[in-house]
C-alpha cells in the first residue's frame, strides 16, 4: 500500500519527500490501514502524483507543537530574567547611570571594553 517503508517513530524535522507515501484514494477506502502504518510515523497522503497533506498520530502532532513553542518559551523566561534583573535596586542605579551618562563617559566605557585585558 505505502510506496516506501515506513518512517520510523521518533518524530522530528524529516523532508516531506523521506515520508512514506498513500494516496488519497487509499486514504479513502482503507483508513483503517493507513491509520495503522500512521501509528509507525507521519505519512504523506498524495492527490495526482503530488504530496499534499501528512498525517500525524495525536502524539506527533502534540510533540510537533511543542517543538514550536519550546524557542518561544525560553526566550521568554529569559526575558522575564532580564526584566527581573532589571527591577533590582542595582539595575536600576545601573539604568539611571546609562541613561545619565555623558557621551564622554560612554566612550570611556567603550575603550576599556574594547581592550581584551580591560585597560585602555
Amino acid at each position: 500500500m505505502a510506496n516506501t517503508a515506513p518512517a520510523p517513530h521518533s518524530f522530528g524535522f524529516a523532508s516531506i519527500a523521506d515520508l512514506s507515501e498513500i494516496t488519497a484514494s487509499v486514504l479513502k477506502n482503507k483508513f483503517s490501514e493507513v491509520a495503522r502504518l500512521a501509528s509507525s510515523g507521519p505519512l504523506a497522503i498524495s492527490r495526482h502524483h503530488r504530496r499534499e497533506f501528512v498525517i500525524l498520530t495525536a502524539e506527533q502532532y502534540e510533540e510537533l507543537q511543542q517543538s514550536r513553542r519550546a524557542p518561544l518559551e525560553s526566550l521568554t523566561a529569559e526575558f522575564d530574567q532580564m526584566v527581573a534583573k532589571m527591577n533590582t535596586p542595582t539595575g536600576k542605579q545601573a539604568t539611571a547611570a546609562l541613561f545619565s551618562a555623558t557621551s564622554a563617559d560612554l566612550g570611556r566605557v567603550f575603550v576599556k571594553a574594547s581592550h581584551p585585558s580591560g585597560h585602555a
